[in-house]
């Protein structure tokens, strides 16, 4: 379950292009004033604006793009089940025809005791299910980490999966609630198949996994410009190196 929980806070290059295609924009001090005159409709043009969410909806209403803020985010929604997440996220979040989340964008920031910390991805989501393709960057105390990850997501819709998931977040912490967890993540199995980027150790690499998510090609090519090719059994053994 890892709702997508960083966004950038909407800028206004980004909140002006949402605007022209709406016509309409709300701001903190009130309606916004179209250089045109246009309002209520039609086609507005504005220099810039500051606004704190916009949502570009069809016209049925239906969602399909909303630039936000952080408090002013919406709650990630499939089959119009609210998963949770609501004011935790800055940025874009795009929803299919049917008005389920379908992905993201976002980066984000903070500094804990004096340690930074920052990340930013491009997601897209399996269909009614979780992020499947995803593109990040994340650092944390100076180790840095930045690739596109495939993944794959249960046939089960993320809806039928969080009435058992939150009934486990409600028990007390503990060895029972962490065993109830593990049987979760086996029932829904979401293992990473394909990992490409740049590691921690400063090595750049390519990873394929098998169906249960267990690395069975590793290439890689570290800080100094050595490279390999490992092979791997189903139980992480390594049969066989190749060296350049």
């Amino acid at each position: 379950m890892d709702r997508r929980t960083m966004w950038p806070r909407a800028r206004a290059v980004g909140a002006v292009v949402a605007a022209v295609a709406l016509g309409v924009v709300i701001g903190g001090g009130g309606p916004a004033v179209a250089q045109n005159g246009a309002k209520g409709g039609g086609k507005a043009t504005f220099e810039e604006i500051d606004v704190q969410r916009i949502n570009v909806v069809e016209p049925h209403g239906k969602p399909r793009l909303v630039l936000t803020n952080k408090v002013r985010s919406p709650a990630a929604v499939v089959d119009g089940v609210d998963l949770g997440n609501a004011g935790q996220r800055a940025g874009m979040i795009f929803y299919n025809a049917e008005g389920d989340e379908a992905g993201g964008m976002g980066v984000d920031s903070s500094v804990v005791d004096g340690k930074p910390g920052a990340g930013g991805q491009l997601a897209f989501d399996q269909y009614k299910q979780d992020q499947t393709l995803v593109l990040r960057y994340a650092e944390d105390q100076g180790r840095r980490g930045v690739g596109l990850t495939v993944q794959d997501r249960p046939d089960t819709p993320l809806s039928g999966m969080f009435e058992e998931y939150t009934k486990i977040q409600q028990m007390p912490p503990g060895p029972e609630r962490d065993q109830a967890m593990a049987e979760l993540e086996k029932k829904y199995p979401s293992p990473k198949r394909a990992f490409f980027g740049k590691n921690p150790d400063k090595s750049v690499g390519l990873t394929l996994a098998d169906g249960k998510g267990k690395p069975r090609i590793v290439v890689r090519v570290d800080e100094k410009g050595d490279p390999q090719i490992q092979f791997l059994d189903a139980r992480g053994k390594v049969t066989r190196t190749i060296k350049g």
